[in-house]
C-alpha cells in the first residue's frame, strides 16, 4: 500500500477531500455524542445546525462536485 505522500502526489484533490471529511466526520461524531446529552435548546440549536450543515457540506462534495471535477477538470 502506498504512503499518503505518495497518494497525494498522484491524486492531490483526492486525498484532500478524503482526509478533510474524515476529520470533519469525526468532529461531527464527537459533536453529535457531546450535544446528545443536553437535546435540543436554545443555547445548542447553533451547535446542531452546524453538525446538520458540515454534513450536508460533505454529501454535497462527494456527490456532486468531486463528480463534476472528476469529469470535467481531471
Amino acid at each position: 500500500m502506498a504512503s499518503i505522500a505518495e497518494q497525494f502526489s498522484q491524486a492531490p484533490v483526492l486525498v484532500s477531500l478524503s482526509l478533510a471529511s474524515l476529520v470533519a466526520s469525526v468532529l461531527m461524531f464527537g459533536g453529535t455524542l457531546a450535544l446528545l446529552p443536553t437535546g435540543l435548546s436554545d443555547s445548542t440549536e447553533p451547535f446542531w445546525l452546524a453538525i446538520v450543515v458540515v454534513g450536508v457540506a460533505i454529501t454535497v462534495i462527494w456527490n456532486v462536485l468531486y463528480p463534476l471535477y472528476e469529469n470535467f477538470l481531471a
